[in-house]
């Protein structure tokens, strides 16, 4: 079954890789770029943009050792690409990949096994997760921090460890400050844990670097699973013509994530976010 994903992709940029501009007004441009950030959940809901704090460790299971590197080499080569800091090895894991014959029976698994493990995770989505037919299941744990970013969990083992989750932040939970005229919140979300679930099966016939482009898009950024993942995006890999590997789009989504001020209104982090797709060389955070 691994060998069916071991062919490798040819990495092919078109102009669906980019915010498209021929014969479009400003307005059709803005909207295309809102549309793909509203396609991968990203500081949706009212609620703000979590991402990794600490150097990310990934670590893959269920597979040789040398496939094994392969994949959690794509994860840092895609995180170094976004600025994300990569830990150096040895290192405590952060970030699990794991490779099963049937990913719903591995989840189902780890709820039955630690059932806090999926407590950040909504009702519909844990559904999909424990009895869905996903290539791929994946998921995060958070924790609430100070903006100077001072923890206020301490300094745990990660969730998919222990079987605990990161401290959630309800609606209603986020306060706000003003500094010339900018509402920063109090306190910032982080990813404490990521964990990607790939089932072999369903994910037969496609190659082993896309898969692996896949799970380093999801568990570097808090990705939600939709049915009507963007087009050009390696969040399209399992529909029919989808991408094979990160698109410039993807890229500069990644960017843009990491480089945003965590200390914002969801609203505001999405408008930043819809900036850095427009302006890739718009570094100002603000």
């Amino acid at each position: 079954m691994i060998a069916a994903l071991l062919a490798t992709a040819a990495h092919a940029q078109t102009s669906s890789d980019t915010i498209d501009v021929t014969g479009r007004t400003p307005e059709q441009v803005r909207k295309q770029a809102q549309a793909f950030v509203r396609a991968t959940g990203v500081a949706d809901d009212g609620r703000p943009v979590a991402r990794w704090a600490e150097p990310v460790c990934p670590r893959v299971l269920g597979v040789s050792a040398e496939i094994g590197r392969r994949v959690a080499d794509k994860v840092r080569e895609v995180a170094r690409g976004a600025g994300i800091a990569v830990a150096r090895a040895p290192c405590r894991t952060n970030i699990a990949i794991s490779f099963a014959g049937d990913g719903g029976a591995i989840v189902r698994a780890l709820a039955a096994k630690a059932p806090g493990r999926l407590v950040e995770v909504a009702a519909d989505d844990r559904a999909a997760l424990l009895d869905g037919d996903a290539p791929v299941r994946w998921w995060h744990a958070t924790e609430m921090r100070t903006r100077d970013g001072m923890g206020t969990t301490g300094n745990e083992s990660p969730p998919f460890a222990l079987g605990r989750a990161g401290g959630v932040m309800m609606a209603g939970e986020v306060h706000f400050q003003y500094n010339s005229s900018i509402a920063s919140t109090r306190m910032v979300r982080v990813l404490k844990a990521g964990t990607v679930v790939i089932d072999v099966n369903r994910a037969t016939g496609m190659p082993l670097d896309s898969v692996a482009a896949f799970a380093a898009m999801v568990s570097l950024a808090e990705i939600q699973p939709s049915e009507a993942p963007p087009r050009n995006s390696i969040l399209s890999l399992f529909e029919n013509g989808g991408s094979r590997d990160l698109t410039t789009l993807d890229e500069n989504f990644l960017r843009a994530l990491y480089r945003l001020p965590l200390d914002r209104t969801a609203l505001a982090q999405r408008g930043l976010l819809v900036r850095g797709l427009l302006d890739p060389a718009d570094r100002d955070g603000n």
